[in-house]
């Protein structure tokens, strides 16, 4: 896995960073995270945004009323607080099903904090 792990923060809750490319992918395009974690999507250059396949978030210069593509040097944070698969693309480069898209899982923490597997 090749994400940046940017900084960590209370319980144990990371900020992880995706980078929307110029050519048009996000670095890393998986990402497996815990429940509490968030990703911080970063545009490196290009025109980009975030827009989750549930609309849950839809992101460029903020999460709300500035989230069209945009070719800003934007960053964006969502924190994921459900369990699941969570997909994603840029609005200008993907769709649904193809084109510049990412995933991110997120799994409980309580399954992986402490264990120390059998010997």
């Amino acid at each position: 896995m090749s994400a940046m792990l940017l900084l960590s923060a209370g319980a144990n809750a990371t900020v992880w960073i995706v980078t929307a490319n110029p050519d048009a992918t996000f670095t890393p395009a998986y990402l497996l995270i815990y429940q509490g974690d968030s990703v911080k999507f970063v545009n490196a250059g290009g025109l980009h945004n975030v827009h989750a396949d549930d609309n849950r978030f839809i992101c460029s210069l903020n999460c709300s009323t500035n989230n069209a593509p945009s070719t800003a040097a934007w960053e964006a944070t969502v924190r994921f607080d459900r369990l699941g698969s969570f997909g994603y693309y840029c609005e200008a480069h993907g769709d649904l099903n193809s084109g510049m898209r990412g995933l991110v899982e997120v799994i409980d923490r309580v399954f992986v904090d402490g264990f120390e597997g059998y010997p």
